[in-house]
């Protein structure tokens, strides 16, 4: 490959042992060289690329953010257009003097001004030159193989394909019922919840699985599980991501769970050494009858608790549908209820029996006295029978009175034959009643079942109990099946391992250059035989070629993670070698940037015919993961839903701003490090800077770099906190004005190691966490134009940023100029960090219980407040507790709360809901709710509304028997 390079400039570079200047062209266009029959060399007729090199230098950000400078420039230099409109190259090359007129250019553009200059060689100063150069392109060896593997792609047969998981996306859509049954309780090696599980066990059994992870959402758990389940299976897996680290991070989890690793490492000979270290050691265990023992005993354990589990989860359905069929039978019992008025309490399960019999006799004698009703015989002597009926009536009116009086029917006082119609109308209304009696008892039946259903918080106390002797369990169990593992091993298969041990301890040596070709090709052949041995391998998504096998199906499934920020190209020969795949991942995170213009990408997909059938997996707009959602039904899709990382005034932001309130915050507050006196969760330090644009280009405020750098030092030094600390910025100049300040702090640079100190980009911190985050946004009133568009463009940047901290959020900035800098994010997000600092303040100061008075008081929000959460609070006062209404706790709000000395009781009533049915999803935010408080120190205890109108002095007598029990405990 060849390039030209047009406009260059000159970077100065020093070493202690070398200064000068390195050559970096603007803009590259492919030189196409000819072939050897002797046709001349020629520029490409397509679009320039930026040079990527360059940009590292002088845009905003590194890595996607590189990737997103590029994206932008590309749209305004024109360059994403149609071919044919492409603007000349003097075109280009002007248009980009004028948008960054910021750059250091030397020299005048025109093309003719470069005849006569000097020399590159011998210019010494830095800056853009009127210069042209030719230079060698390169390949990476990772991109070698990945193309040579999409070329061998392209001549499979398509029989080939039947049976893969690549096979099943080129098909269309993967119908989401295709699955297989797994009726092996899950091993939880790490906690799970009930998306977590979904997730879990509908990628062991189904054909294609896309997981959406949002931050915090416990993904390393279901990755985790997943394999563990999945070798516990004796299912093959590959595990790839697109970069290093997220590999090494779920290698370093599943094989800390055991005493020998599982999921064995491909790539670099640091791997490669690290897999015949592991072989070996392999190979010189010998686990005994006491360890199969211990295993077969954790297993029968093990489906205990999984059968106590699902018992569990079949009680809070019952209780489920028992509080939805109260509530359905109490909106169709209220006509009932003003229909008897006074007499509710009399019409009880007898009363509509013996009302019911009654009716019957009543209908009966009434029927006997009606002349129309009778045989031809008895109308003949009516006259002589109509007395006797008549009495006979008057003696079931008399009989039936007392049910008449209970269902409030009146009957006529004589029984005479005009009376007759009269009696008709009553027992009418006597069977409209009796229904509407029958739905009054119809709902107290399904209200005694609901009251005597387990209740949610005692469910969930059970399910927390549970769910960690299950986890327990499960470690011992999974520790015991690995210690097993050279049990399953033929003595041939120990042969072919020993011998792959062997070469790769020769190919990763020190003189491993000088190995000879033939150990080498023997290496190759039992690394597809060892392969085949071990249930788990993990790769990037460039390294596979050489290292697994290049067979269809040969893995049962492929997990592919971070799936939002990889390509589709280097995914293709992945999903060929599986039979089934997982893709996780969070389309609003970080993103797949292309450096494939997408005009270029539609000429290509135009003149390969894939307009009409691919258009969707164009390279340059569509990530893998968004391929993956595309071929599954919508339902298909599992949607982890859980956030366990975060403080709730940290994430709640990002929950309503990217992802539609969906979120549900499980953060268990005891585990997050928080510094002393922190409340709320986030906080903004107002600091008005100035915005400067660097030589080096981005952008920089260093009065608010200044201001963060001293807040961290109150932090780490002053207040000697010991937790985790990262600093945070979009913008690669304030990055590394940051780095310099912190590196010039005596106190920080030694306090760097105990707090893990990291100050970076955003891109940095993909897929990791700090317990305090800093957030230097930059944003001034002086901010440029370009500053503000590359803000405005990466909003998934600045929810990365921003979900980065578990326990603080401190943002050091100018939050007038964020709240009007037309960038919508970050303004509402201003407004979001005040709203906070109000509520913080009225948290502070809890309503005093002796200066309430008998009415319900005013409240905060007296929108939330229900009629029957004012008719018990004046019941409970009337018997002398003092209950405290609207009681802020976090970010939850009780109905009530009543405090005894040390003892806390959240009183809980169903008002809200009332008349609308539950759902698993209210269950489990209640669930969620109730387990913070009880860790907390709270009891909870909960009312349906149902039991406060119709049960209310039972109500009343079970807080008043708590109360007392606390103070007789006090």
């Amino acid at each position: 490959m060849a390039w030209l390079g047009y406009p260059v400039r000159l970077r100065r570079h020093r070493t202690p042992r070398w200064e000068g200047f390195f050559v970096e062209p603007l803009l590259l266009w492919r030189i196409e060289l000819g072939d050897q029959g002797g046709d001349l060399p020629r520029i490409e007729d397509d679009a320039p690329l930026l040079n990527a090199k360059f940009l590292r230098s002088v845009a905003m950000g590194d890595g996607i953010q590189l990737a997103e400078e590029t994206a932008r420039l590309t749209d305004e230099l024109g360059l994403n257009v149609a071919m044919a409109d492409l603007p000349e190259a003097e075109e280009i090359v002007e248009r980009l003097a004028r948008i960054r007129p910021d750059w250091d250019w030397k020299e005048n553009l025109d093309p003719a001004g470069c005849q006569g200059g000097t020399p590159l060689a011998e210019i010494t100063e830095e800056g853009i030159y009127n210069r042209a150069i030719v230079l060698p392109g390169e390949r990476s060896p990772f991109t070698q193989g990945l193309e040579t593997e999409l070329k061998a792609l392209g001549g499979v047969s398509e029989a080939s394909f039947n049976g893969t998981a690549l096979g099943r996306w080129l098909s269309g859509v993967v119908e989401a019922g295709e699955r297989q049954a797994d009726l092996e309780p899950l091993i939880e090696v790490l906690p799970m919840n009930t998306e977590q599980r979904a997730a879990v066990r509908t990628a062991l059994t189904a054909p294609h699985t896309v997981v959406t992870g949002p931050p915090g959402t416990g993904k390393s758990q279901v990755v985790t599980n997943l394999l563990v389940n999945a070798a516990w299976r004796g299912m093959k897996v590959l595990f790839a991501s697109k970069n290093n680290k997220a590999v090494d991070v779920v290698e370093a989890r599943v094989n800390g769970l055991g005493n020998r690793p599982v999921l064995l490492r491909l790539g670099s000979k640091e791997y490669q050494a690290k897999v015949a270290g592991y072989l070996t050691q392999l190979l010189a265990g010998s686990p005994g009858a006491e360890d199969k023992q211990n295993y077969e005993e954790g297993l029968e354990r093990h489906r205990g608790l999984a059968a106590r589990l699902a018992e569990l989860d079949r009680a809070q359905q019952l209780t489920l549908e028992a509080r939805n069929t109260a509530d359905r039978l109490d909106a169709e019992a209220d006509d009932a209820r003003h229909l008897f008025g006074q007499r509710l309490a009399a019409v009880d399960e007898p009363a509509v029996r013996r009302a019911t019999s009654d009716l019957a006799a009543l209908e009966q004698a009434l029927g006997r006295a009606d002349r129309s009703r009778q045989g031809m015989l008895t109308r003949l002597f009516w006259t002589l029978a109509l007395p006797g009926r008549l009495r006979s009536l008057d003696a079931a009116v008399a009989a039936v009175a007392p049910s008449a009086n209970v269902l409030g029917v009146p009957l006529p006082q004589a029984a005479t034959e005009p009376a007759l119609p009269e009696f008709a109308s009553a027992t009418r209304e006597w069977g409209r009643r009796l229904e509407a009696a029958n739905k009054l008892l119809r709902y107290r039946q399904a209200l005694d079942v609901l009251k005597h259903s387990p209740s949610f918080e005692d469910i969930a106390k059970q399910r927390t109990t549970l769910a960690e002797q299950i986890a327990q369990n499960s470690q011992r169990l999974w520790r015991d099946w690995v210690q097993l593992a050279p049990t399953r091993l033929t003595h041939a298969q120990r042969k072919d391992v020993a011998d792959y041990a062997a070469v790769l301890q020769l190919i990763t040596g020190p003189d491993a250059e000088r190995v000879h070709g033939s150990v080498r090709q023997r290496a190759r052949e039992l690394q597809s035989k060892v392969t085949e041995l071990f249930a788990c391998w993990a790769v990037t998504s460039l390294s596979a070629r050489g290292r697994v096998p290049f067979e269809p199906g040969y893995f049962d499934l492929v997990v592919i993670d971070e799936a939002s920020q990889c390509d589709i190209a280097s995914a293709l020969p992945l999903l060929y070698r599986a039979k089934r795949s997982v893709i996780i991942g969070d389309p609003q995170q970080l993103k797949h940037i292309s450096a494939l213009s997408k005009p270029r990408d539609s000429e290509l997909q135009h003149k390969h015919g894939l307009v009409d059938t691919r258009v969707g997996w164009m390279y340059s707009v569509s990530s893998l993961y968004d391929v993956a959602a595309s071929v599954v039904p919508q339902q298909a899709i599992v949607n982890l839903r859980d956030h366990h990382r975060s403080h709730a005034d940290i994430i709640e932001f990002s929950n309503r701003a990217f992802y539609e309130g969906r979120l549900r915050v499980a953060t268990r507050y005891r585990q997050l490090k928080r510094p002393r006196n922190a409340e709320p969760g986030v906080v903004w330090q107002d600091v008005r800077g100035k915005v400067t644009r660097p030589a080096s280009g981005g952008a920089q405020n260093a009065q608010e770099a200044r201001a963060l750098v001293a807040a961290l030092e109150d932090l780490v030094v002053t207040r000697a906190y010991d937790g985790t600390v990262g600093v945070v910025t979009p913008f690669r100049a304030q990055a590394q004005l940051l780095q310099q300040l912190v590196e010039g702090s005596d106190g920080l640079t030694s306090a760097r190691e105990r707090c893990d100190l990291l100050v970076d980009t955003v891109h940095r911190f993909q897929g990791d966490e700090r317990d305090v985050m800093f957030f230097s946004p930059v944003v001034s009133s002086d901010m440029p134009t370009g500053g503000l568009g590359f803000l405005r463009s990466n909003g998934n940047l600045f929810n990365v940023a921003i979900t980065r901290a578990r326990g603080l959020l401190h943002v050091v900035g100018d939050r007038a100029a964020a709240s009007s800098s037309g960038v919508d994010y970050l303004a509402d997000f201003a407004g979001y960090v005040s709203a906070l600092d109000g509520a913080a303040g009225r948290r502070h100061e809890p309503p005093d219980p002796v200066s309430l008075g008998a009415e319900y008081p005013q409240v905060a929000r007296p929108e939330r407040v229900s009629d029957w959460e004012r008719v018990f609070y004046r019941a409970l006062y009337a018997a002398g507790v003092r209950p405290i209404p609207q009681y802020s706790v976090e970010q939850y709000d009780l109905d009530f709360a009543v405090i005894i000395g040390d003892r806390m009781l959240n009183i809980e009533v169903d008002g809200e809901r009332y008349h609308r049915s539950w759902t698993g999803e209210l269950c489990l935010r209640d669930q969620l709710r109730n387990q913070r408080l009880i860790e907390l120190g709270w009891e909870v205890k909960r009312f349906w509304v149902y039991e406060v109108r119709d049960s209310l002095h039972e109500c009343v007598e079970a807080v008043a028997r708590w109360v007392r029990n606390s103070r007789g405990a006090a």
